[in-house]
């Protein structure tokens, strides 16, 4: 029944939105810019930082770029949403694509500069030299798993059709 995929897409992407700004609230609260938090010594902290650009830093003070992707990513998964009757897969899928979507949108129109909060940070420490990922947050994680889920459903449950 497509309703109830319909459902799994916006309770996904709700749950993805809410877990997103109240981690993100906390590590505001909680944490200072450049003072990160260690949880598991060389490999895992939480690290407040405040990104400007997109995956990666990539285009910093290009916010109204992100917000405009942002914007049609959401109306294309709202539009795709109508027609969802694949597989819970699917539908899950792209609903973490839009709650993180959302989460990141939300921060880019609430902050200053446009900015993205960033706090989890990990790490591999090898002698003197640190190699680190860069800082993420919840949204960026809803974003790379439904993206996953969706290529997943695509190449595997489409292609046997």
């Amino acid at each position: 029944m497509k309703d109830d995929k319909t459902l799994r897409l916006y309770t996904w992407a709700a749950g993805a939105v809410a877990i997103d700004q109240l981690t993100k609230l906390a590590a505001r609260a909680w944490l200072k810019p450049d003072q990160p938090v260690s949880v598991i010594p060389s490999f895992f902290d939480l690290k407040l930082s405040y990104n400007s650009g997109g995956a990666f830093g990539v285009l910093p003070d290009w916010a109204p770029l992100f917000i405009i992707a942002a914007l049609a990513a959401i109306y294309a998964i709202v539009r795709l949403g109508k027609v969802v009757e694949g597989s819970k897969i699917l539908a899950t899928g792209l609903g973490l694509l839009m709650g993180g979507a959302t989460g990141n949108l939300v921060d880019r129109l609430t902050s200053r500069f446009g900015s993205v909060t960033d706090f989890l940070s990990f790490y591999v420490t090898i002698g003197s030299n640190k190699y680190a990922w860069p800082t993420f947050n919840v949204a960026d994680i809803a974003i790379v798993a439904g993206a996953v889920m969706v290529v997943f459903y695509v190449y595997t449950v489409e292609k046997k059709r």
